[in-house]
C-alpha cells in the first residue's frame, strides 16, 4: 500500500493530477493507496477518482499565546534517535494495531513532513520495562506546531506517558514562541480526546479524513 501525503494541507488536488499519480503507483507495483489525513474539500475531489472514507478523524487547535502548562509528572521524556525508530514502530504497531501503525520509514516521513521536527519518548523502566512505552514527534511549521504522532503500549495507557508526551511537546512549541498547536484524533478515539482538551484544546467544527482506493480496478 502506497501513502499519498499533501505536505500543503491547504492544497485541494485535481482529478487530473489524481490520476496520474494513481498510474504512476499502480505502475510501480502498489495494489492500494491511502491518503494522509486531509480535508473535506480534498475528499470531495478524492471520492470522485474512487476513493472511500477510511477514517474519519477530529482536529483541534490550542492558542499557545498566554497558555500555561499544566503541572507535570515524574516521567520525563528523552529524544528518539534515529536508531531508535525500529523500536518505535513495534512501539507503533502495538499502539495502533497493523491497519494504522507505522513503521521506521513511515516515521522517518512523518518526522520529514514539517520543516523542523524532534521525536521524544519515555523510558519503561520506572514501571519494571525494559524499553520505551511511548513516543511523540512534534513538528512546526511558521508559528504553528503539530503534535504528529503520539504513540502509547496499551497496557500502559492511563499511567501518564500520554500527558508527559503532550505537555513536553507542548512546552517545545511554547519555547519556539509557536502561537498555535494542532491535533487530530480518530473520533472514536475518546481517550485521546479527553487528554487534549484537558490541556486546552478545542473541538473545531470541520475534522479530517483518510481515505483509500484500489489500484487494481484501473
Amino acid at each position: 500500500m502506497a501513502q499519498l501525503t499533501f505536505t500543503d494541507h491547504g492544497f485541494i488536488p485535481t482529478s487530473t493530477g489524481l490520476r496520474v499519480w494513481l498510474s504512476e503507483l499502480k505502475a510501480r507495483g502498489f495494489s492500494a493507496v491511502r491518503s494522509g489525513a486531509v480535508t473535506e474539500s480534498s475528499a470531495d475531489t478524492m471520492q470522485r477518482q474512487g476513493f472511500d472514507i477510511a477514517q474519519r478523524l477530529h482536529l483541534l487547535d490550542l492558542s499557545l499565546v498566554g497558555w500555561r502548562a499544566p503541572k507535570g509528572n515524574d516521567l520525563r521524556a528523552a529524544l528518539l534517535r534515529v536508531r531508535d525508530r525500529p523500536a518505535a514502530a513495534e512501539l507503533d504497531r502495538s499502539a495502533f494495531g497493523d491497519m494504522w501503525a507505522l513503521d521506521a520509514t513511515g516515521i522517518d516521513e512523518t518526522c520529514r513532513a514539517t520543516p523542523a521536527s524532534r521525536s521524544r519518548y519515555i523510558d519503561g523502566s520506572v514501571f519494571g520495562f525494559t524499553g520505551s512505552i511511548g513516543y511523540a514527534i512534534t513538528g512546526r511549521a511558521d508559528y504553528t506546531g503539530y503534535l504528529q504522532r503520539l504513540a502509547i503500549r496499551p497496557e500502559f495507557q492511563a499511567r501518564g506517558a500520554g500527558w508527559a508526551l503532550t505537555r513536553d511537546s507542548l512546552m517545545w512549541m511554547q519555547r519556539r514562541r509557536l502561537t498555535r498547536a494542532m491535533v487530530n484524533t480518530h473520533t472514536d478515539n475518546n481517550v485521546a480526546l479527553g487528554l487534549y482538551q484537558r490541556f486546552g484544546f478545542r473541538l473545531l467544527p470541520q475534522g479530517l479524513v483518510v481515505l483509500t482506493r484500489r489500484l487494481d480496478d484501473m
